[in-house]
């Protein structure tokens, strides 16, 4: 795949996971990423875009080659925000080190004492499948329903000094039904951590950005930018805890904010 051509100003940010990137693939949901593509494409010079997801590079890789993806992005933050490429003009991946340098060296030895912790008041936290294949990123289920659990790994996680994300699974994204995303990741990762770098270092102004999402990840991300929305398929909990909210669903939803704004 190639890069969008040229870059602009503006900064648009994308979660991928039932945001950019619908799951069931569907032949009228795929027919509204090409026309997203075409319209990001033929603006190249107003945009900057960005993916800001929970999954791993690998997976985006396999998930564009599902949907047949055209074009890059500009930068991609994989893995909840933790990993930054940039995207050079044919397409080639730039590992932006500097990101990953703010992280503390002993962050598995933090995630491993707060589950522990936890434990110990038998609230049981399920590994992901992930969980391992990244440095920096450490993703748990939780089945229960107790919000004074919740309040107590967030507790955890803040004596330890790291930084947790708590949402509601989605089941369209191949979660469990009825449980919860325990995210845990280092103080200054996350999506809206990137998003804030990515303003900072290249000199976009956050007021003036565009934000997507489905879920309650993707909310600090959205507040943090001028024009953030929750796409119409979002979660409940995403669509309650915001204002904007698109009619439409995953592409249509993007390309009904970003027509009606630049078109």
């Amino acid at each position: 795949m190639r890069r969008f051509t040229g870059e602009g100003r503006t900064l648009v940010c994308f979660d991928f996971d039932e945001t950019y990137f619908p799951h069931a693939c569907t032949e009228e949901q795929l027919a509204d990423v090409r026309r997203l593509e075409d319209f990001l494409e033929q603006h190249a010079e107003r945009f900057s875009t960005m993916w800001v997801t929970g999954s791993s590079f690998a997976d985006l890789a396999e998930k564009t080659m599902r949907a047949s993806m055209r074009y890059w992005p500009h930068r991609i933050a994989s893995s909840l925000g933790t990993e930054l490429y940039h995207v050079t003009d044919e397409g080639a991946l730039e590992l932006d080190s500097a990101f990953g340098q703010l992280f503390p060296t002993d962050f598995l030895e933090r995630v491993q004492h707060v589950v522990e912790s936890v434990r110990s008041e038998t609230i049981v936290l399920e590994a992901q499948a992930s969980v391992g294949l990244n440095d920096w990123m450490h993703n748990y289920y939780y089945h229960g329903h107790e919000e004074d659990a919740l309040e107590r790994i967030r507790d955890e996680a803040k004596t330890a000094g790291i930084a947790v994300n708590i949402s509601r699974c989605n089941p369209l994204a191949g979660d469990p039904e009825g449980a919860f995303d325990i995210d845990f990741i280092p103080e200054g990762a996350g999506k809206t951590a990137a998003v804030e770098y990515v303003c900072e270092r290249f000199s976009f102004r956050a007021e003036d950005a565009y934000a997507f999402g489905d879920s309650g990840n993707d909310l600090g991300m959205l507040k943090r930018v001028g024009n953030g929305y929750v796409l119409g398929n979002g979660t409940e909990q995403a669509k309650r805890a915001h204002q904007r909210v698109t009619e439409k669903s995953y592409a249509a939803g993007i390309l009904e904010v970003l027509t009606r704004e630049f078109d």
